[in-house]
């Protein structure tokens, strides 16, 4: 069982955003991925993700893998029972707003979410 817990703050350079994964399970855990990118950071507007009266979802404000360019080769990470790991991004030059960022873990068979409100003035 992974637990995951994002943390937002504001820097000079934009917002840094981290997210920690921790096995809490009992036992050892590995996280297989298929590029090197190991999370993806995604921020909204804070008036929720269904917008639409047809139901549609937000368009996303920013979103940390666009754009970029990550490795293509296959990787693992191993975390024992209480082990913790952290995938960090920085938000740059974000728009004045309440923001939702939404990150979620790119593990091929373990699914870890969190989320976190962010003011920026």
């Amino acid at each position: 069982m992974l637990d995951a817990a994002l943390a937002a703050t504001r820097a000079d350079d934009g917002v840094a955003l981290s997210l920690r994964i921790e096995n809490a399970g009992q036992g050892q855990v590995t996280l297989d991925f298929r590029t090197g990118q190991r999370a993806e950071f995604t921020a909204y507007p804070a008036e929720g993700e269904v917008t639409g009266s047809d139901g549609s979802r937000a368009e996303p404000v920013w979103r940390y893998g666009t754009g970029r360019m990550f490795t293509q080769a296959l990787g693992s990470e191993t975390l024992a029972p209480g082990e913790a790991v952290e995938y960090e991004a920085t938000w740059p030059d974000p728009p004045s707003g309440t923001h939702r960022v939404v990150v979620e873990l790119t593990a091929i068979e373990h699914d870890a979410r969190a989320e976190s409100v962010v003011d920026v003035a």
